[in-house]
């Protein structure tokens, strides 16, 4: 009888510590969850943090692209065509190739050619021509008012290839 009590005082101190390790798992496990979820939520917030500032460099460095582009079309009163691949600055003089006189460049070209494939939104032109968003949009609105392209309306807006457009950009390909 003595053997009985003793291997069930046994059992039960066995059975006490097997549930005791079992609560202090669960207890290591629910602090490194926590753990995680405090590191990565901090890792989202410094990533935030750096997209923010990334934005707001880009958009400096936009500012300082178009006042550079002004001042060079104000000193040598030319487009300036930037190549991003090299980083290289390169002044290219405007040619006259419609029948009304009115000079476009290779910007403007390359902008029109892109439309021509369809109608597209200026973030699909701005993909293409690898120019920022302002300069684009500002593009795309000269031509719509000269009649190089239709816009249609919304936000944003969708710009297809008018008849003038086509005309100067046949003349362009004869020119070229």
């Amino acid at each position: 009888m003595m053997l009985e009590v003793t291997l069930a005082i046994a059992a039960i101190v066995i059975s006490a510590l097997a549930l005791a390790a079992h609560k202090l798992k669960g207890t290591k496990k629910e602090g490194t969850d926590d753990l995680i979820l405090a590191i990565t939520e901090d890792y989202s917030r410094r990533v935030s943090k750096l997209e923010g500032k990334l934005v707001d460099l880009q958009v400096r460095l936009d500012i300082l692209e178009s006042q550079v582009e002004k001042e060079l079309r104000q000193r040598f009163g030319v487009p300036v065509v930037q190549s991003k691949k090299e980083g290289v600055v390169m002044l290219h003089e405007e040619r006259d190739i419609t029948k009304q006189g009115e000079a476009l460049g290779d910007f403007e070209l390359s902008i029109l050619r892109c439309v021509e494939e369809g109608a597209k939104s200026p973030a699909e032109v701005r993909a293409v021509v690898g120019r920022s968003r302002e300069h684009v949009a500002r593009a795309l609105k000269e031509l719509y008012e000269k009649g190089f392209l239709n816009r249609q309306g919304g936000r944003p807006f969708i710009y297809s290839l008018s008849d003038k457009g086509r005309a100067a950009l046949k003349a362009g390909d004869l020119s070229a």
